[in-house]
């Protein structure tokens, strides 16, 4: 007989140094991911242009990348505890904000703030997880993390359900959940993590090792951007209930979550960019078939089905271009390498909506598949011709594939394949590529 082995000791032992972080981690993304399901319903009653409401979410993109840029020296300038404290106060003050200053350029400049606040937010967190995290232990931090991210935005978007919308409800739950997000993080006893200078690598150098990766990362940044921001606007025009709208985002997110794991077996045993490829064509060719008979009414679940299979494709993208452009580079570029892609990514991230919004302006809400459905094909072209180029690396010389939350601004500090040693200014002028 095999004894029982108990596993739940190295798990309490795992989590008891970051079981705060993650706490705050649950509030400020439930509280944010609320805002980004609430503001288009209240721009749908207002009956803002679908052009415009496209506008104001993007917006948050830019923020976030502005943030990726940005919040670190806030953060250098005063202190890990005090830098959060801001970000969240700042984000839970922009949550009621919404409520006095409802005009577009106002609503426009908050979501800007508040992407700015939540990159710093979360720059803070997965700082905090890589330094509390040994080598053998951050692949699995990560993972725990990643779960607790996804799990979190796919409980605010259902917290959409227990009040009216047209009340000013939500706006102070949202508040109150970033709020509250101050509580574990004031009240922990860690130190402050090192954010010291890291290597630099020029994009031109990143698209000469992996034009896959880097034209992908802004692919995935337009399909997810494009559809946190106009995903509910897209739901509600399609005749769903905002029950029903809310349904719909959270399955998106959860079949992001849970593909992760096949698509990582099947990216470390075949061609990456074949396992892409085929992935996006055929869940884009079902994208456009869903998008031609939504005038003809689909039963929603139907439309739930096809949208855990677009949540699982527009997801795995991101990660499978990090695992494409590792392959290519050497160890210590690593954390560079996702610096430079999550540019393209926001930027990206900050397009797509714009293009969604306009094209569901002229062409009503068929068009918001149809253009994720183009953009992935196209994209999925692309990668096929770059298998034509040359062979993929053989399956030993090539990084694991690892799941990364795809709207997280650096997460790969907590990579297990990326080298946690940080170089001081001096040596970082040595180690300049591009």
């Amino acid at each position: 007989m095999i004894p029982e082995i108990d596993t739940a000791p190295k798990l309490g032992k795992l989590l008891a140094p970051v079981k705060s972080l993650l706490g705050g981690t649950v509030a400020f993304m439930a509280g944010n991911s609320l805002l980004g399901v609430l503001l288009p319903l209240h721009m749908e009653a207002a009956d803002y242009p679908v052009a415009l409401t496209g506008m104001i979410m993007a917006a948050y993109y830019f923020g976030l990348a502005l943030g990726g840029f940005k919040a670190k020296h806030v953060i250098l300038r005063i202190g890990h505890i005090r830098a959060f404290s801001a970000f969240a106060a700042l984000t839970a003050a922009t949550c009621l904000a919404y409520a006095f200053f409802f005009t577009p350029l106002a609503w426009m400049i908050l979501r800007v703030v508040n992407g700015f606040c939540i990159a710093g937010m979360t720059t803070l967190i997965e700082s905090w997880l890589n330094d509390r995290s040994s080598n053998e232990t951050r692949g699995r931090v990560l993972g725990f993390y990643m779960l607790t991210f996804y799990l979190a935005i796919a409980l605010g978007q259902t917290l959409i359900n227990v009040a009216p919308v047209s009340g000013g409800d939500h706006l102070m739950i949202a508040s109150v959940l970033i709020g509250l997000s101050l509580m574990p993080i004031a009240l922990t006893g860690l130190g402050e993590p090192n954010l010291g200078e890291l290597r630099v690598l020029g994009v031109k150098k990143l698209f000469e090792a992996s034009r896959v990766g880097v034209v992908g990362a802004g692919v995935a940044g337009m399909l997810v951007g494009s559809f946190y921001a106009m995903g509910v606007v897209f739901a509600r025009q399609i005749g769903l209930s905002v029950t029903e709208a809310a349904l719909f985002m959270s399955v998106v997110v959860l079949g992001g979550l849970g593909s992760q794991m096949p698509v990582g077996i099947l990216a470390d045993k075949f061609d990456r960019r074949i396992v892409m490829s085929c992935l996006l064509i055929a869940v884009g060719a079902s994208w456009g078939l869903l998008s031609g008979s939504i005038a003809n009414g689909v039963p929603l679940a139907g439309l739930l089905v096809m949208a855990l299979a677009f949540g699982g494709a527009i997801s795995s993208v991101y990660p499978l271009c990090v695992a494409q452009t590792f392959d290519r580079l050497d160890r210590k570029y690593y954390v560079a390498a996702s610096g430079r892609l999550l540019m393209v990514y926001s930027i990206g991230a900050t397009i797509g909506p714009l293009l969604a919004s306009a094209l569901i302006a002229v062409y009503g809400p068929s068009s918001f598949f149809l253009f994720e459905s183009a953009v992935a094909i196209a994209y999925a072209i692309f990668v096929l011709f770059s298998v034509r180029a040359g062979p993929e690396l053989p399956a030993d010389g090539r990084e694991k594939f690892v799941p990364l939350p795809d709207i997280s601004p650096v997460a790969m500090g907590l990579d297990p394949r990326t080298e946690p040693e940080l170089s001081t200014p001096n040596s970082q002028a040595n180690d300049t590529v591009g």
